[in-house]
């Protein structure tokens, strides 16, 4: 009897426990989590944060469950024939969109993530995104992704995680690759192409985590970005503000959108292998004449300001450099104003309008979805509204609907 009233105190002593010490602790955990990620939301984009509506939610918008690296980014960025009725008024047309396996982000957008900004450069955060290489340890002191970690010095293979889960859930994205890869998580391919990587992943996912591993690895994305891989270890916030911040990619090697300060530092003009740049600005300078050809539009940043010449205008430059000539292959764009947030984006917006055929809704979320900071003022998208009335016929898009 004893024995046996022991047992049941013990156990509502356990119930208690949960109920009034272990529940409100998690509930804690759990609002410090969501509530950080909220915060997160004007740096993190939509394709990572729905993630939390979802386990393995896709980075894209149309998901067939198979990874394939296909990118609407590749079309000929202007108007072809069939884009234009007989009337002579474009045809609207919906972005299409790469169809990529469940889990995964890729090379554009972990640049894209690398070098978002808020007020200031998202990366200058340390919790803001947790890198881990899954690779051996002699190939990352070789080289890695800019702030990546080894993953073994988090996640141990037999210890588990080696940091506290709390610091765990700070971070707002956790992203992990191997050396190269695109199997799906879990199939036997995946088991094949890196076993670390697949343990990390479901070690991360036992904790509640969520995350995202690149597609197509290491590999994939220093052919593409060598210059934001490094051998060195990057943990410090005052390592993390000395990083350089490039500019937003919008067309997958085409066309970028970024500030005043990009525009004048020669190393990413290098890196990214600019060839013609739109200035929007009336105060700064053009940078690099000799070497580049520009576009000075000379907008100031006011709702008054009158739009009607420059869009067109840029619209044309830029088509004009990404085609190329008889014998002199395209070019890469540089489109910028003081910020990179609202001269800049309203010049890119209309390119993708006129010679994307996309209405202003379908080119404000594309832009949005690649450069979270993007804000054009009132007046500007007023005068949008108007331009997609002049190349479509008719307003294809509510202003209410333009959330920034």
């Amino acid at each position: 009897m004893c024995l046996r009233a022991f047992i049941f105190g013990s156990h509502r002593l356990f119930f208690f426990l949960n109920i009034f010490v272990l529940f409100p602790v998690g509930l804690f955990f759990f609002y410090k989590r969501t509530h950080y990620r909220v915060d997160k939301s004007r740096i993190v984009p939509s394709i990572l944060t729905r993630r939390a509506s979802s386990k393995h939610a896709a980075p894209c918008r149309e998901v067939n469950g198979t990874a394939n690296c296909s990118n609407s980014n590749t079309l000929p960025p202007f108007v072809s024939a069939e884009s234009t009725s007989e009337e002579g008024l474009l045809v609207p047309a919906t972005p299409e969109r790469a169809n990529i396996q469940r889990g995964y982000v890729t090379p554009q957008q972990v640049y894209n993530l690398l070098n978002a900004e808020a007020g200031q450069p998202a990366l200058h955060d340390p919790n803001y995104i947790l890198i881990l290489d899954c690779r051996s340890a002699e190939r990352y002191k070789q080289s890695h992704l800019v702030t990546a970690r080894a993953s073994v010095t988090v996640m141990h293979p037999e210890l588990g995680c080696l940091i506290s889960c709390v610091q765990l859930q700070e971070f707002s994205i956790i992203l992990l690759y191997a050396e190269e890869g695109h199997s799906p998580v879990g199939s036997e391919e995946a088991r094949h192409d890196s076993m670390p990587l697949q343990r990390c992943f479901f070690q991360l996912s036992t904790l509640g985590m969520d995350p995202v591993i690149l597609l197509g690895g290491y590999s994939a994305f220093h052919s593409l970005y060598p210059f934001l891989c490094t051998p060195r270890m990057i943990l410090l916030e005052s390592e993390r503000r000395s990083l350089t911040i490039y500019p937003s990619e919008i067309l997958e090697g085409a066309l970028y959108q970024g500030s005043a300060a990009q525009a004048h530092d020669y190393r990413i003009i290098k890196n990214l292998h600019i060839t013609h740049v739109v200035n929007a600005t009336a105060e700064s300078t053009d940078a690099f004449p000799s070497v580049v050809r520009y576009l000075r539009l000379r907008l100031n940043d006011d709702a008054q300001q009158d739009l009607s010449e420059a869009l067109p205008a840029a619209s044309r430059f830029i088509a004009r450099a990404l085609r190329g000539s008889p014998g002199v292959p395209g070019g890469r764009v540089l489109v910028h104003c003081s910020l990179g947030r609202s001269r800049s984006s309203v010049l890119t917006l209309a390119f993708l309008m006129e010679q994307r055929c996309w209405s202003l809704l379908h080119a404000f979320r594309w832009l949005k979805e690649r450069r979270g900071c993007a804000a054009p003022n009132a007046g500007f998208l007023r005068q949008l509204s108007d331009y997609e009335e002049q190349l479509f016929g008719e307003r294809l898009t509510s202003l209410d609907d333009i959330r920034l």
